[in-house]
């Protein structure tokens, strides 16, 4: 059975202009890292991933990793087993095993140093970027048919470029030695309830696209973008990347319309576009105030039910040092301040949204 979707009024989504605003709760039972990586890039880089997950319950927690190799192919092959899965426990069928994953003890961490490189990469030959699927659950409750007691974790990862620099030698005054130094950024995982949804469309807000700030291309810098699918494993969606000037307008092709690329997402694929603003839009050098939109525009699926969603990232690279910054996206509109902070109790206090907001705030500017 084929499902489709489009996503109604896609120039108003490609060219609103709200102003970024969001929420970072980032514990849950599946959780998304946008981006991992093994592999050599410009400028003479060399980016590794090293992962960082922490138990926040009260119970010892389990936890498999799934990584999807990047490029506009389907990665939905590997929900079929777990012949390529990382988890803990050999008896649970997992292709790769580390026990550091299993029976992560109530509010402690585990770290994970460059297990792309040290898993898929050595051991499948599979391209050395992507992005990975993480699931939680308590300890030992993993079962046959995949069923498991859900429980939560908070996925962190820190994504680094090993290179050298030069440093004085302390025995010999004048001279350097080259030593190896790394420069890196942070990236959190995406929980499940966090991702952008196709048909999170209402009075309320539209998140069905997210922004991308600081996007600065030019001799100094390069910004790369990157989206993964994060639908299910039957589902494909059609996501529009736009780029927007300092003032909120479009940049504007040869026939004055405005700029936009669609992208075809395969399920469970990811894709990176480095140097974005020049290898999609031709835009050779763009100041430090331009941002861009990632939006949803269409699904299909060959399933019965689908569940359309993605995630995306940016990251802002110096192109002398290949030191990154991470661009978080963002929804356009506010977290539902008065839904997780009202007041408790019912009552006119709780209905007012004005006075959960001003219950919740520590500060107010003060009067002249």
């Amino acid at each position: 059975m084929i499902q489709r979707g489009l996503i109604t009024g896609l120039m108003t989504v490609l060219l609103a202009g709200a102003v970024p605003a969001g929420a970072q709760f980032l514990a849950a039972d599946l959780i998304y890292l946008p981006v991992a990586a093994h592999t050599a890039g410009e400028n003479n880089s060399n980016w590794r991933t090293d992962l960082f997950i922490t138990n926040v319950e009260d119970t010892p927690v389990d936890v498999a990793i799934v990584y999807l190799p990047t490029g506009l192919a389907s990665n939905s092959g590997v929900f079929f087993d777990r012949s390529t899965w990382l988890g803990g426990r050999e008896s649970d069928g997992f292709g790769f095993v580390d026990p550091a994953l299993a029976d992560i003890p109530p509010h402690g961490t585990v770290v994970l140093r460059d297990p792309v490189g040290e898993y898929w990469v050595s051991e499948l030959n599979v391209d050395s970027a992507g992005a990975m699927v993480l699931f939680a659950y308590e300890a030992g409750s993993l079962q046959e048919d995949g069923t498991r007691i859900f429980k939560n974790v908070i996925l962190n990862s820190r994504i680094f470029n090993q290179t050298t620099i030069w440093e004085p030698d302390p025995e010999n005054e004048g001279e350097f030695l080259e030593v190896d130094a790394t420069y890196g950024q942070g990236m959190p995982g995406v929980p499940w309830y966090s991702l952008v949804s196709s048909s999170a469309v209402s009075e309320d807000g539209n998140f069905s696209f997210q922004i991308l700030t600081g996007a600065n291309e030019n001799r100094d810098f390069r910004y790369n973008l990157g989206v993964v699918n994060a639908s299910d494993p039957l589902t494909t969606i059609t996501v529009a990347i736009q780029p927007f000037q300092g003032n909120g307008e479009p940049f504007l092709d040869v026939s004055d319309q405005p700029m936009f690329q669609t992208v075809i997402l395969p399920p469970a694929s990811h894709v990176q576009y480095n140097s974005v603003l020049r290898t999609l839009f031709g835009l050779a050098s763009v100041p430090d105030d331009v941002r861009i939109n990632v939006s949803f525009v269409a699904w299909e699926s060959g399933g019965d039910t689908a569940n359309p969603g993605f995630a995306c990232y940016g990251s802002l690279v110096d192109n002398r040092s290949n030191d990154p910054t991470t661009i978080l996206p963002s929804f356009g509109f506010p977290y539902d301040v008065d839904c997780m902070w009202g007041p408790d109790g019912g009552g006119e206090a709780a209905k007012s949204g004005s006075a959960a907001r001003q219950g919740r705030r520590p500060l107010e500017i003060p009067s002249r």
